[in-house]
C-alpha cells in the first residue's frame, strides 16, 4: 500500500509541474515550476487534492533533498575560475538580497498583521 502512495504522490507532482510547462508554453510569464506549484496549492485549498495523497511522496522528497543538490555542488566546482574572479560581487549581491528579502518580508507581515495583533500585545507591561 505503502508503494502505492509513494507512486500516486510522485503522480500528482509532477502532473502539476508539466502543467505548470503547458502554461509557460502558452505564454504565461512566470517560471513553470512557479505556477505548477500555484496549481498544486491552489488544489490543495480546495480540496482537490487531498493532502494524504501526496503526505508521503513530499516526506520522502524532504528526506534526501540534500542529494538534490548534488549537481548543482558539482558545477559550481567546476566554475572554481568564476567564483574566485567574481566572489566578492556574488557574495555582495547575495547578502544586499537576503536584506531586501528580509526587510520586504517583515514589512509585509507587520502591515498585514496590524488589525490581527493589537498595539497593546506588542508593548511590554508596565511593573
Amino acid at each position: 500500500m505503502k508503494t502505492f502512495k509513494v507512486i500516486l504522490g510522485f503522480s500528482i507532482l509532477i502532473g502539476f509541474q508539466l502543467a505548470g510547462m503547458g502554461l509557460h508554453k502558452v505564454g504565461v510569464p512566470l517560471p513553470a515550476g512557479v505556477l505548477g506549484l500555484l496549481l498544486f496549492t491552489t488544489a490543495l485549498a480546495i480540496e482537490i487534492v487531498k493532502v494524504e495523497w501526496v503526505e508521503t511522496t513530499a516526506d520522502f522528497l524532504v528526506r534526501h533533498m540534500l542529494l538534490l543538490f548534488i549537481p548543482l555542488m558539482a558545477g559550481l566546482t567546476q566554475m572554481s575560475a568564476e567564483l574566485r574572479r567574481d566572489g566578492v560581487a556574488l557574495l555582495a549581491s547575495l547578502i544586499a538580497s537576503l536584506i531586501a528579502v528580509l526587510l520586504t518580508t517583515g514589512g509585509l507581515a507587520h502591515f498585514l498583521l496590524r488589525d490581527v495583533v493589537p498595539a497593546a500585545a506588542t508593548e511590554p507591561e508596565d511593573k
